[in-house]
Protein backbone atom coordinates (compact mmCIF):
# COMPACT_ATOMS: atom_id res chain seq x y z
CA UNK A 1 0.00 0.00 0.00
CA UNK A 2 2.95 2.30 0.64
CA UNK A 3 4.08 1.91 -2.96
CA UNK A 4 0.78 3.25 -4.23
CA UNK A 5 1.09 6.49 -2.28
CA UNK A 6 4.86 6.91 -2.54
CA UNK A 7 6.08 9.69 -4.85
CA UNK A 8 6.83 8.28 -8.29
CA UNK A 9 8.63 11.01 -10.15
CA UNK A 10 11.58 11.36 -12.46
CA UNK A 11 12.81 9.34 -15.36
CA UNK A 12 11.41 5.99 -14.25
CA UNK A 13 7.80 7.24 -14.12
CA UNK A 14 8.39 9.25 -17.30
CA UNK A 15 9.41 6.14 -19.26
CA UNK A 16 6.55 4.09 -17.82
CA UNK A 17 3.92 6.66 -18.85
CA UNK A 18 5.61 7.20 -22.19
CA UNK A 19 5.53 3.43 -22.83
CA UNK A 20 1.84 3.28 -21.87
CA UNK A 21 1.11 6.15 -24.28
CA UNK A 22 3.17 4.47 -27.01
CA UNK A 23 1.31 1.17 -26.62
CA UNK A 24 -2.07 2.92 -26.75
CA UNK A 25 -0.93 4.91 -29.79
CA UNK A 26 0.24 1.70 -31.47
CA UNK A 27 -3.15 0.10 -30.88
CA UNK A 28 -4.77 3.24 -32.34
CA UNK A 29 -2.60 2.93 -35.44
CA UNK A 30 -3.81 -0.65 -35.90
CA UNK A 31 -7.48 0.03 -35.18
CA UNK A 32 -7.83 3.53 -36.65
CA UNK A 33 -10.80 4.72 -34.59
CA UNK A 34 -9.24 8.03 -33.45
CA UNK A 35 -10.72 7.52 -29.97
CA UNK A 36 -7.51 6.07 -28.54
CA UNK A 37 -5.61 9.25 -29.40
CA UNK A 38 -6.93 10.90 -26.24
CA UNK A 39 -5.71 8.27 -23.74
CA UNK A 40 -2.34 8.25 -25.52
CA UNK A 41 -2.16 12.04 -25.26
CA UNK A 42 -3.18 11.89 -21.59
CA UNK A 43 -0.38 9.40 -20.88
CA UNK A 44 2.08 11.69 -22.65
CA UNK A 45 0.99 14.69 -20.58
CA UNK A 46 1.32 12.69 -17.35
CA UNK A 47 4.79 11.55 -18.51
CA UNK A 48 5.87 15.18 -18.92
CA UNK A 49 4.27 16.03 -15.56
CA UNK A 50 6.48 13.46 -13.82
CA UNK A 51 9.57 15.30 -15.08
CA UNK A 52 8.59 18.54 -13.35
CA UNK A 53 9.83 17.25 -9.99
CA UNK A 54 6.49 17.75 -8.25
CA UNK A 55 5.84 15.08 -5.59
CA UNK A 56 3.02 13.41 -7.50
CA UNK A 57 2.38 9.84 -6.36
CA UNK A 58 1.04 7.04 -8.52
CA UNK A 59 -2.56 7.48 -7.39
CA UNK A 60 -2.55 11.16 -8.33
CA UNK A 61 -0.93 10.33 -11.68
CA UNK A 62 -3.68 7.82 -12.46
CA UNK A 63 -6.38 10.32 -11.46
CA UNK A 64 -4.79 13.01 -13.67
CA UNK A 65 -4.60 10.53 -16.55
CA UNK A 66 -8.29 9.59 -16.15
CA UNK A 67 -9.45 13.20 -15.88
CA UNK A 68 -7.39 14.28 -18.91
CA UNK A 69 -8.60 11.34 -21.01
CA UNK A 70 -12.25 11.95 -20.11
CA UNK A 71 -12.04 15.70 -20.68
CA UNK A 72 -10.26 15.41 -24.04
CA UNK A 73 -12.68 12.72 -25.23
CA UNK A 74 -15.73 14.80 -24.33
CA UNK A 75 -14.26 17.97 -25.84
CA UNK A 76 -13.33 16.15 -29.04
CA UNK A 77 -16.94 15.00 -29.46
CA UNK A 78 -18.09 18.60 -29.13
CA UNK A 79 -15.52 20.37 -31.30
CA UNK A 80 -14.44 17.85 -33.94
CA UNK A 81 -16.36 17.86 -37.20
CA UNK A 82 -18.19 14.65 -38.09
CA UNK A 83 -16.84 12.74 -41.04
CA UNK A 84 -18.63 13.78 -44.21
CA UNK A 85 -20.04 11.03 -46.35
CA UNK A 86 -18.60 11.27 -49.83
CA UNK A 87 -20.61 9.78 -52.66
CA UNK A 88 -18.55 7.23 -54.54
CA UNK A 89 -18.35 8.30 -58.19
CA UNK A 90 -18.39 4.65 -59.20
CA UNK A 91 -21.68 4.00 -57.39
CA UNK A 92 -24.45 4.38 -59.97
CA UNK A 93 -27.13 4.75 -57.27
CA UNK A 94 -25.32 7.69 -55.70
CA UNK A 95 -25.53 9.59 -58.96
CA UNK A 96 -29.34 9.48 -58.85
CA UNK A 97 -29.61 11.73 -55.80
CA UNK A 98 -30.99 15.17 -56.66
CA UNK A 99 -32.19 14.12 -60.13
CA UNK A 100 -35.77 14.33 -61.35
CA UNK A 101 -37.85 11.30 -62.29
CA UNK A 102 -41.28 10.97 -63.86
CA UNK A 103 -44.12 9.24 -62.01
CA UNK A 104 -45.68 6.43 -64.05
CA UNK A 105 -47.82 4.85 -61.32
CA UNK A 106 -49.61 6.97 -58.73
CA UNK A 107 -48.46 6.69 -55.13
CA UNK A 108 -50.96 4.75 -53.05
CA UNK A 109 -51.44 5.75 -49.45
CA UNK A 110 -51.11 2.71 -47.18
CA UNK A 111 -50.67 4.11 -43.71
CA UNK A 112 -51.04 7.87 -44.08
CA UNK A 113 -47.37 8.79 -43.92
CA UNK A 114 -45.77 6.46 -46.46
CA UNK A 115 -46.84 6.01 -50.07
CA UNK A 116 -45.47 3.68 -52.72
CA UNK A 117 -45.53 4.03 -56.48
CA UNK A 118 -43.34 3.69 -59.57
CA UNK A 119 -41.19 6.23 -61.36
CA UNK A 120 -39.06 6.19 -64.46
CA UNK A 121 -35.60 7.72 -64.68
CA UNK A 122 -33.57 7.61 -67.90
CA UNK A 123 -35.72 4.79 -69.27
CA UNK A 124 -35.48 2.60 -66.16
CA UNK A 125 -38.50 1.88 -63.96
CA UNK A 126 -37.98 2.06 -60.21
CA UNK A 127 -40.22 1.33 -57.25
CA UNK A 128 -40.44 4.52 -55.23
CA UNK A 129 -41.45 5.61 -51.76
CA UNK A 130 -42.88 9.02 -50.90
CA UNK A 131 -42.58 9.94 -47.23
CA UNK A 132 -45.37 12.45 -46.85
CA UNK A 133 -44.43 13.80 -43.44
CA UNK A 134 -47.72 15.67 -43.04
CA UNK A 135 -48.26 16.59 -46.70
CA UNK A 136 -51.74 15.77 -47.96
CA UNK A 137 -51.30 16.25 -51.71
CA UNK A 138 -50.93 12.94 -53.58
CA UNK A 139 -48.43 12.52 -56.40
CA UNK A 140 -50.17 11.58 -59.64
CA UNK A 141 -48.86 10.02 -62.87
CA UNK A 142 -46.89 12.32 -65.23
CA UNK A 143 -45.69 14.51 -62.31
CA UNK A 144 -42.02 15.03 -61.65
CA UNK A 145 -40.38 14.01 -58.39
CA UNK A 146 -36.92 14.63 -56.96
CA UNK A 147 -34.84 11.63 -55.86
CA UNK A 148 -33.66 12.04 -52.27
CA UNK A 149 -31.87 8.72 -51.78
CA UNK A 150 -31.73 5.10 -52.85
CA UNK A 151 -32.53 2.52 -50.17
CA UNK A 152 -33.12 -1.21 -50.52
CA UNK A 153 -33.60 -0.97 -54.28
CA UNK A 154 -36.23 1.76 -53.98
CA UNK A 155 -36.03 5.47 -54.67
CA UNK A 156 -37.05 7.78 -51.84
CA UNK A 157 -38.69 10.79 -53.54
CA UNK A 158 -40.45 14.09 -52.90
CA UNK A 159 -42.46 16.31 -55.25
CA UNK A 160 -40.20 18.36 -57.52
Amino acid sequence: MELLFAPTVGFQAFWIWLAIGGVILGIEALVGTQWLLWPATGAGIVAVLTLTGLPVNLLVQIVIFCVLTTAMTLLSRKFMKPVEVVVDINDPNGRLIGKEALVIEAFDDRDGSLSTGRVIYEGVEWPAVYERGGATRPILPAEKVEILKVAEGKLIVKPA
